[in-house]
């Protein structure tokens, strides 16, 4: 079965209007060997550490997209989400959630089956994050009604229906934090052709997100996003390629939600 997806509107600022969040002047911030991550704490320092570590084992299961696999630790829980290619090409995004480290696993549940998009595994990953022991879900798919980024999160072992963050032209990166009732999502800009990162913020555990802002700069061509927030601070990182030499950097931007 098909889950709902709702279409919600962009909310423009007018000129009387605050912006949504209060960015900081971007910075280059280098990335140590290894596996890092983004993190920001509560004062609004942002830094690149460690990544936690992955279950002992990961899910298996027919059609998995081994490079879509992504893990997270809850509360008493691990959560993998995953693609999973049916024989048209399609795809079938899927999560499975282990008590025990990932030496065992349960039965995996639909996070959206609404794909139609004929890629096979050439997509870009979920990304997932968690409040407790609460999954959050953004990935980008060639949706029925159009191609976009969408939002989903599982309470307990309940799904709430899909929500679409933005509709665009094209698959797109996508990065994901939350907090509290907070839910950021980051994502290249699926229209036009200028390369930039922008974020969607929801106050409501993503049933509504209720504003959409840029986070790179213009003289970006800003990729593969990454972000994370504490309280009302967040910090959203990208990759830029400087044209002289194709040289990468990563740039990362703090910034307070108003």
């Amino acid at each position: 079965m098909r889950l709902a997806l709702v279409v919600l509107p962009v909310i423009a600022l007018t000129a009387c209007e605050a912006p949504p969040v209060e960015w900081s002047v971007p910075v280059a911030l280098a990335q140590a060997g290894g596996s890092t991550r983004l993190a920001v704490d509560t004062a609004g320092h942002a830094r690149f550490e460690a990544a936690a570590a992955l279950p002992a084992a990961l899910p298996k299961a027919d059609g998995l997209c081994a490079s879509s696999l992504r893990a997270v630790a809850g509360s008493a829980h691990f959560y993998a989400v995953w693609w999973s290619v049916r024989a048209d090409s399609s795809g079938r995004l899927v999560a499975a959630s282990s008590p025990d480290s990932g030496k065992t696993w349960g039965t995996a549940m639909a996070v959206d089956t609404s794909d139609i998009g004929s890629v096979g595994c050439r997509r870009p990953p979920p990304s997932v994050a968690v409040v407790g022991d609460d999954l959050h879900v953004a990935y980008s798919m060639i949706a029925p009604e159009g191609t976009g980024v969408f939002f989903a999160h599982f309470m307990s072992s309940m799904l709430h229906s899909p929500v679409a963050v933005i509709y665009g032209e094209r698959l797109v990166s996508t990065a994901i934090a939350a907090d509290g009732d907070r839910v950021v999502v980051a994502y290249e800009e699926p229209n036009g052709t200028r390369r930039q990162v922008d974020v969607a913020v929801s106050s409501s555990q993503g049933h509504i997100f209720e504003w959409h802002v840029t986070a790179s700069r213009d003289i970006d061509m800003a990729s593969q996003p990454t972000v994370a927030i504490a309280g009302r601070h967040l910090a959203v990182a990208w990759m830029t390629q400087r044209t002289a030499d194709s040289t990468t950097t990563h740039v990362v931007r703090s910034g307070q939600i108003q």
